[in-house]
């Protein structure tokens, strides 16, 4: 792991957000936790709660802030900011010695997927990838062993291009914490490890092809230039083909820069499309998409000079999340943590799947 990489997570679990108000805010700690990681350009202590012990300072939470109000009394004695209360996941794991003692007796796993995608016109997929990752933040009091518990039909291929078809899930790679124990490499079920106090991730994987993963969206869609017209007619079909609902996705698509203004038609109140003229593009949001539902969306492109070209539309970049489900079936059955002599544990578990690239061809 990269000494950046390192000590990023040293500061989030110190700081709990690692952004510029949070470096600002927690300047003198910063400084205190760098002098002792560090010492002539070598590395001292590179794990949280080794450097623990060596630090004073008293990390400054650093509140979330969300739009300004429209109250009159904003606008006339100077913006009012709104804040919102700090998630548990971002507050510092290291606090005060007053604080520690408050410290919640937590642990958070998180299986976030990243997928990657290619779709072609005619809706057939030509690339389908998805990366993920079991990061774990440890809030634990100790350091009391955790299992974590896999499902018992994951099977790593280990880059094979022969996969079979079946209910196995099968990942073509997947690397370990280095201080994890695995029961097998090649079947993984049961992840052992004694977690340090902070972040970091437990297990990374990639899987691919349609054999393995199915996409989570089909699309149709249809670009034609009008009869008697310099205009073009785009028509969007998207359809849900998963069992959970869909949330904030937003579908960006290139138009031609002669493109004055656009008429359009939504099929439900709870969408939204404008034309950002600034990078010739339309969006198209939707706040969610319930399962197996479809949403069709209709633009007229209209042209302020010349006939617009079919093949200057396109392609659609796509951005969403999903909660509550992983494309590759990967499951936590449970997570144990056992040699723990204090308060009961309190144990979080949470699937994310979000969009990294996933693109569509219009023409």
């Amino acid at each position: 792991m990269k000494l950046s990489t390192i000590f990023y997570h040293v500061l989030k679990d110190f700081c709990g957000v690692v952004s510029e108000e949070s470096l600002q805010e927690n300047l003198l700690l910063v400084l205190e936790v760098l002098n002792i990681f560090l010492d002539f350009g070598y590395v001292q202590l590179s794990t949280t709660d080794k450097l623990q012990p060596h630090i004073q300072s008293t990390p400054v939470l650093t509140r979330i802030k969300r739009q300004p109000t429209q109250h009159i009394t904003s606008r006339v004695f100077g913006i009012e900011t709104k804040t919102s209360p700090i998630p548990a996941t971002d507050r510092p794991v290291i606090s005060s010695s007053v604080q520690k003692d408050k410290r919640k007796n937590k642990l958070y796993v998180d299986v976030i997927e990243k997928i990657t995608s290619v779709i072609n016109a005619d809706g057939s997929v030509s690339r389908l990838e998805v990366n993920g990752a079991m990061k774990i933040k440890n809030f634990l009091f100790g350091r009391p062993q955790v299992k974590v518990i896999l499902n018992n039909n994951i099977i790593v291929q280990w880059n094979s291009r022969i996969k079979a078809y079946g209910d196995n899930v099968q990942l073509d790679t997947c690397v370990f914490h280095e201080s994890a124990k695995v029961d097998n490499v090649d079947t993984p079920s049961v992840l052992t490890i004694c977690p340090q106090i902070g972040e970091f991730t437990l297990m990374s994987y990639s899987v691919s092809g349609e054999s393995s993963i199915t996409s989570p969206f089909h699309f149709v869609s249809s670009v034609q230039p009008l009869e008697h017209s310099r205009d073009v007619m785009v028509c969007l079909r998207i359809k849900n083909m998963l069992s959970v609902t869909s949330v904030n996705l937003r579908l960006k698509f290139g138009v031609p820069q002669s493109v004055s203004n656009i008429s359009q038609h939504l099929d439900s109140c709870e969408q939204t499309a404008t034309l950002e003229k600034t990078d010739s593009t339309i969006l198209w949001k939707l706040k969610s998409l319930a399962p197996h539902a479809e949403s069709v969306a209709q633009f007229r492109l209209i042209s302020q000079s010349g006939a617009l070209k079919r093949e200057d539309v396109g392609p659609l970049r796509m951005e969403f999340e999903i909660s509550g489900h992983l494309l590759s079936g990967m499951k936590i059955k449970t997570v144990k943590i056992v040699n723990q002599e204090q308060t009961t544990p309190q144990k979080w578990l949470r699937y994310i799947t979000v969009s990294d690239s996933f693109l569509v061809k219009l023409v």
